[in-house]
């Protein structure tokens, strides 16, 4: 196989960056483009849609980021060497004036007396076939994995080894560019390109950034459609298998809150590395059945708990050696299938809590608040109302109509308060409040005290989704109550929920598109330590 690989890979070379993407300088205006809006010190994310052949007479802005689209664009005017066009929305009218340079778009934008720049790249839509031949796992060398991912931002790339992620816009259907940032298109600072090698059955990703040019192998794993059950519940997930017949070590992962898929950035990353990996649509998500709003804690785990019962099933599953990995909220859940299940060979969990589900609802809507910036005595009366709302909702108040009645008798003298908007309780009731109390059912702190086999455990210390601090003091007391030994708590003082590198724990949307990467030691700490507790199949 890796001869076959050294042969196509030969042929490839002859081509490869003669023909690396560029913005051509001839690029018509009557297709779609993205790029960056700056005014003063706010940067916004632009695509633009011109319309009228050659020289577009219309068109269409959006501000994904910001939540505005379909702004019409006016006095759209296209000579040689100068295009203009101006659109209102609530901020009163904008301007654009500018031209075509190295094939990007950019120029002058006035908004009343404020002054700008716009800057955009030439973009296409890119056809189903087109993402599916880009979408998988690459080999750029032995041992540095980059995969490309659907994401609802778009096409994702994630370099492990830099832990640098980014959207790739298409500018062709196999010619791809990104960046320096997230979800920030220009300047342009990635270039790529697929290229196959019929012959060898090759697919190979030629990549260009500022560190310089390499290609990369698809690989070939293995993805299998798997269904299981748990009870009348159909649950539907991928399986993503090591190369050889195993039986291999492997992973469950458990969701996050909402209607979470099986979508995630770890399978193929520890199926590279020897270990399968198990995720599937939370219920009533994606193809599986069921509800996740008519579910607590319990029917949570116990979903996870038919994904292990499926994979011990399995000839090429170690069943000794399954383990889970919870992310977010799946950090309440995972006790729970540890203590229910004794074979679980370890468990992860990445921003899960460790406080019970009001604490940690508590200490999220604390952190939240003093980070927008309220202090003092506001602070202190903001928090003793919520407490006793949640505990409220916790304790039936959404269960039924008699008793939102008087949920809301409370709240109804707090509403004039100039705090409330930080804490707010809305007056219509709602499936929220019913899943608050299902949550609530269970108190996982009492699992964790019993949780004896090998724990990691990843925080961020720019986390306002699960602050680190509580939940870091709440684990450790929990491991040593439990009598656990092997436990490793890690808290990266720079990651937020995410995991992406920040020095600001508040970022609005336009703001998280310059993210750039994972934290230094994100993914190297879960995949040694992880493979520290697994033998691998030889």
């Amino acid at each position: 196989m890796l001869r076959r690989w050294i042969i196509g890979l030969s042929a490839l070379l002859v081509s490869a960056f003669a023909c690396l993407p560029s913005l051509g300088t001839d690029q018509s205006l009557s297709q779609s483009w993205v790029g960056e809006l700056k005014i003063g010190e706010i940067k916004y994310f632009v695509q633009l849609r011109l319309s009228g052949g050659g020289e577009p007479t219309a068109g269409t802005i959006d501000f994904p980021a910001s939540g505005r689209a379909d702004i019409p664009l006016s006095d759209v005017s296209v000579v040689p060497g100068h295009v203009r066009f101006a659109w209102t929305d609530d901020a009163g009218q904008t301007s654009f004036e500018g031209s075509l340079s190295a094939g990007l778009l950019e120029g002058t934008v006035r908004e009343g007396n404020k002054q700008g720049t716009l800057q955009l790249a030439p973009t296409v839509s890119l056809s189903a076939e087109a993402q599916l031949r880009l979408i998988g796992d690459y080999e750029m060398r032995p041992g540095k994995f980059l995969s490309v991912s659907s994401f609802p931002v778009g096409l994702v790339y994630l370099d492990y080894s830099t832990g640098q992620a980014g959207v790739l816009f298409p500018s062709s259907q196999n010619t791809f560019f990104a960046g320096p940032a997230f979800q920030v298109p220009v300047p342009v600072a990635i270039n790529c390109r697929l290229s196959a090698d019929p012959v060898g059955n090759l697919t190979a990703l030629h990549w260009q950034d500022k560190a310089g040019r390499q290609i990369g192998r698809k690989l070939d794993l293995r993805r299998e459609e798997v269904t299981f059950q748990d009870g009348d519940v159909v649950l539907s997930g991928t399986l993503v298998l090591p190369s050889g017949k195993g039986p291999h070590p492997a992973i469950v992962r458990i969701h996050g809150s909402g209607a979470q898929t099986r979508r995630n950035k770890f399978d193929g990353w520890y199926a590279y590395h020897g270990i399968a990996y198990l995720s599937f649509d939370k219920r009533g998500a994606g193809k599986s059945t069921g509800d996740w709003r008519e579910a607590g804690i319990s029917e949570l785990a116990d979903d996870v708990l038919a994904g292990v019962r499926f994979l011990r099933q399995r000839k090429d599953i170690d069943p000794d050696q399954i383990g889970i990995e919870g992310d977010s909220e799946g950090g309440w859940i995972a006790p729970v299938v540890a203590t229910r299940d004794p074979r679980i060979k370890f468990i992860v969990t990445v921003a899960g809590p460790a406080l019970d589900y009001v604490p940690e609802l508590m200490n999220e809507v604390e952190e939240g608040v003093k980070a927008r910036g309220l202090v003092g005595d506001d602070l202190k009366k903001a928090l003793e109302f919520k407490q006793k709302a949640v505990q409220m909702t916790a304790d039936g108040a959404g269960l039924s109509d008699d008793a939102w009645a008087k949920f809301q008798t409370f709240v109804a003298p707090y509403r004039s308060e100039k705090w409330f908007s930080y804490v707010s309780e809305p007056k219509e009731r709602g499936r929220g409040q019913k899943k608050l109390y299902l949550m609530a059912r269970i108190r996982s702190s009492e699992f964790w005290r019993q949780v004896r086999i090998p724990v990691l455990a990843l925080y961020g210390g720019k986390d306002l989704n699960v602050p680190a601090a509580k939940n870091v003091a709440a684990l450790t007391q929990e491991m040593k109550e439990a009598g656990n030994h092997d436990y490793t708590i890690k808290l990266f003082p720079d990651a937020n929920h995410d995991g992406l590198e920040t020095s600001n724990a508040m970022l609005d949307n336009e703001q998280v598109r310059y993210l750039q990467r994972h934290v230094p030691g994100y993914f190297d700490t879960q995949l040694s330590w992880v493979l520290s507790h697994v033998t691998k199949a030889r």
